[in-house]
């Protein structure tokens, strides 16, 4: 006799044969734990060498941009801020290669290069399109307390970016007012480390937010019909 075919979604959960959750990004982990040791390897390499922070600094925000130019698509946000942020750190991850090049070879040219024409405007212009994307990650993809977070750190950001442009308008600059307030830009990676490692279902496929008109999508990532 010819057992009855089961089907899958006959068979019942239990501990054994559930899912488990698997880490959200973990390209997004590690970049920002990259992100978050820049200034202490830095820091580590000045005590002991007593020269090449500002090498160590640059090609670590090199690498933590190039694994986030990959990592914004593990996030559920819409498909636009999605391509926004990998092309803006993609390109962030070039110009910190450039600096850090130019630190290490000292060569004028690409000083003139690396600084003065990629590293003012270019550069702010790029690192405010990435905090614009966390900030779309916060309304589309962020629950709990990891959002909770992610409001606290968006906010000092916000905070020190509007005292930034306060001071240029007075003609100064926060490298020589308060530079030790540029390490309040990392905080967005303190969020992004929790927010990357937070588990997701595995039947919770990560990709773009395609909601538009006449569908929804729910937290779970399934297009429904209205």
């Amino acid at each position: 006799m010819i057992p009855p075919r089961i089907r899958p979604d006959q068979v019942p959960r239990t501990p054994e044969n559930q899912a488990k959750p698997r880490m959200r990004s973990a390209r997004g982990f590690v970049a920002s734990i990259v992100f978050l040791l820049a200034f202490p390897l830095a820091a580590l390499c000045q005590i002991v060498l007593h020269d090449g922070a500002s090498a160590v600094i640059h090609i670590a925000l090199a690498v933590g941009s190039a694994l986030m130019a990959l990592a914004v698509f593990d996030f559920r946000t819409p498909k636009w801020a999605t391509c926004i942020a990998s092309i803006s750190t993609g390109v962030l991850a070039v110009v910190f290669c450039l600096q850090g090049a130019s630190d290490l070879t000292l060569d004028p040219s690409l000083t003139q290069l690396a600084y003065r024409m990629m590293g003012q405007r270019l550069e702010g212009w790029l690192v405010n399109l990435f905090m614009a994307w966390c900030v779309v990650v916060l309304i589309f993809d962020s629950q709990g307390r990891a959002r909770f977070l992610g409001i606290i750190a968006m906010t000092i950001v916000a905070c020190v970016n509007a005292y930034a442009y306060g001071l240029a308008h007075d003609g100064t600059s926060l490298d020589a007012r308060a530079p030790i307030l540029k390490v309040l830009w990392l905080m967005p990676f303190v969020w992004l480390l929790f927010e990357s490692k937070k588990g997701r279902s595995a039947d919770a496929a990560p990709g773009v937010w395609t909601g538009s008109r006449g569908s929804t999508l729910s937290r779970r990532g399934d297009v429904r019909a209205p």
